[in-house]
């Protein structure tokens, strides 16, 4: 669906690339013969054989902004996002007001699931190009995921007055005005896709409603509506799967959440809670892949450092779990589980008081928790 913006001479598709080269090249001494050929074998979808030059001639000449943005696209091609990203950096670093270089960073951080950063770069794009269209749509997404339905609300509501009939833009704002529980607005798109037929964003936004309202079964079903009618939709596996897994069926739930990440590998919600399940069943090496991928998306997510902490005291690594849950509590006080786990880290150490002391915790926050329930001071 989206390009990568790529400067001067090199054409590149960050989202549909398809066919590799089958070889490698020794790359010419002479740096301009260098930076030619990178750019054909490029532009003939021969990544692997570009990457090298780029990099022979970028020894030659760190300076030339033009080239670490199409290096950047072609590591980018090839999935080494990490790599892409950091010749990204620097060509801002060099020209900061670039924006095909912003553009393509943003990209690189979207599709490796590091939403934050790419809304962060998506909004300085926006401001020096607000008329790009796909800068706003991936933008609203990027939001729309942060579940930050007040901005999706401000960055798409101006482009669906602009573009009443497309129905990505009425899905994404819809379904922020119905989380953000403004059902009036929310209504009017729902109804809009439903004019044109049965789909699956009608469903999608509608289990997202009944979601809200904690009807996880009404949710469950309209959610699998959504997924029959188009598989491929994004997030829709896996808020098919959390459905699921609120309602009780496990092992579906697990399918789900594994063809979501099939769609998208750096899926935190499916990594989590497939790491998880793979806990459970002692199966710790699965486990600590999908954990680490969780934690590529969302780095020194407490979720994810939680269960790697459990990895730990499961395998009776207790110094390690020990260090891994005192820097949680350290950093998120009111982390009622992580303390109990702590407790529990401390006797198995054979340190009654310390653990004593992580109880003694549980019990204050357990009971201010209790006071905030509805009725409490009523009992």
């Amino acid at each position: 669906m989206y390009k990568a913006t790529l400067l001067p001479f090199v054409l590149f598709s960050l989202w549909n690339h398809t066919g590799l080269g089958q070889g490698q090249t020794q790359p010419a001494l002479d740096p301009q013969t260098l930076v030619q050929d990178a750019i054909q074998k490029q532009r003939s979808g021969d990544l692997a054989g570009a990457i090298p030059e780029y990099q022979e001639f970028l020894k030659l000449h760190p300076e030339a902004t033009a080239i670490h943005s199409n290096l950047g696209a072609a590591l980018a091609g090839l999935g080494r996002y990490e790599e892409a990203i950091a010749e990204y950096k620097v060509a801002l670093k060099q020209s900061p007001r670039l924006p095909s270089a912003r553009l393509n960073l943003a990209l690189a951080y979207y599709k490796m699931g590091r939403i934050p950063e790419a809304a962060a770069q998506l909004e300085k794009v926006h401001a020096q190009d607000p008329s790009n269209r796909q800068v706003v749509i991936v933008l609203g997404d990027c939001y729309l995921r942060m579940n930050k339905n007040p901005d999706v609300i401000r960055v798409l509501a101006p482009e669906a007055k602009k573009y009443p009939d497309d129905l990505a833009i009425a899905y994404m704002l819809g379904t922020a005005y119905i989380r953000n529980k403004q059902v009036e607005p929310g209504q009017v798109l729902v109804d809009r896709i439903l004019r044109n037929g049965d789909s699956a964003e009608a469903h999608l936004m509608l289990g997202t409603a009944k979601m809200n309202i904690q009807d996880f079964a009404g949710a469950r079903d309209e959610f699998g509506k959504a997924v029959a009618l188009d598989s491929t939709l994004p997030e829709a596996h896996v808020l098919y799967a959390q459905a699921l897994h609120l309602t009780g069926d496990s092992e579906q739930s697990s399918k789900e959440y594994k063809a979501g990440l099939a769609q998208d590998p750096y899926n935190f919600e499916a990594n989590l809670q497939l790491g998880a399940n793979a806990r459970e069943e002692h199966d710790y090496e699965r486990a600590e892949q999908y954990f680490k991928r969780a934690l590529e998306t969302r780095p020194g997510d407490p979720g994810v450092t939680y269960q790697l902490a459990l990895i730990d005291a499961d395998q009776a690594k207790l110094d390690p779990a020990r260090q891994k849950l005192e820097a949680l509590v350290k950093e998120y006080p009111e982390f009622t589980e992580a303390h109990v786990s702590l407790s529990l880290v401390y006797y198995r150490l054979k340190r009654p008081e310390d653990g004593k002391r992580e109880r003694e915790i549980v019990q204050k926050l357990t009971a201010q928790a209790q006071a905030k329930q509805p009725g409490a001071k009523q009992q």
